[in-house]
């Protein structure tokens, strides 16, 4: 089977996304399972009916039965309940030691761990650490992200999402005829404030004549229709670190 990379760095995005559903608003438990389902083991469902159907009664951590909200939660809780008392006993192990993980994944062996081969013992136990390391350090990189967020100032934020528009596009900056700090201070007289997804705030930074002016100055335009292209993104990041600043703002 080939190894596939996996990387968890959107959660905090992920997380507020399904905090906006009514299902699952206030229901820290179950945007947890969704979690499990739709993004931590997203692969291996999409691969083995039978292991979706293990999700359906597999009990979700009681430290979050009291919880509202997957942001900001204690990481040393999380990180016990992950990681358990052992292989056997952590998250990663419960389910990759299943029955039904095992007869999808190793069709060729009686679905026992004990019964494996001593090499495919190891490749697995291998597989449940890195599984465990991998989401562990996906809910600490989201608390960090919320650290940053309530801290991020507006010219932060601006530099930022030029940046993520580069990611996204696989488009260069252009050669700025001045610094980044001082362009961004002189499109917006707010640039030194915390953002944190204010009604004012969001009004001057989605300005739309200042949006265009800023993509024109960050970027080579060879056509008209790519700064409206481009300065789509733009608010498109904006909303996204909107929902960040009023959320992680509150706790």
């Amino acid at each position: 089977m080939a190894k596939i990379k996996e990387t968890y760095n959107n959660l905090i995005d992920v997380c507020i996304i399904l905090e906006e559903k009514p299902e699952y608003t206030g229901k820290a438990k179950e945007i947890f399972k969704n979690l499990l389902t739709d993004y931590f083991f997203k692969l291996e469902i999409g691969q083995s009916k039978s292991l979706e159907f293990f999700f359906g009664d597999f009990p979700m951590p009681e430290f979050l039965a009291d919880k509202q909200s997957l942001l900001g939660i204690p990481i040393d809780d999380l990180k016990h309940y992950i990681n358990g008392n052992s292989i056997n006993d952590s998250l990663a192990g419960k389910i990759m030691l299943s029955n039904q993980y095992l007869k999808s994944f190793y069709p060729h062996h009686v679905p026992s761990f004990s019964k494996l081969p001593e090499d495919v013992k190891f490749e697995l136990i291998d597989k449940i650490k890195e599984k465990n390391k991998y989401i562990i350090s996906a809910f600490e990189k989201m608390n960090l992200d919320g650290e940053a967020d309530r801290k991020r100032k507006i010219i932060t934020l601006v530099a930022l999402i030029m940046k993520n528009i580069c990611r996204k596009t696989g488009r260069p900056l252009g050669k700025l005829n001045m610094p980044v700090e001082e362009l961004i201070r002189k499109t917006y007289n707010i640039a030194d404030e915390v953002f944190n997804g204010s009604q004012r705030q969001i009004a001057e930074l989605g300005d739309d004549i200042k949006i265009k002016e800023l993509i024109k100055a960050f970027f080579t335009i060879r056509q008209f229709s790519e700064i409206n292209e481009l300065a789509k993104i733009y608010r498109d990041e904006l909303t996204r670190y909107k929902k960040r600043g009023i959320k992680t703002g509150s706790k």
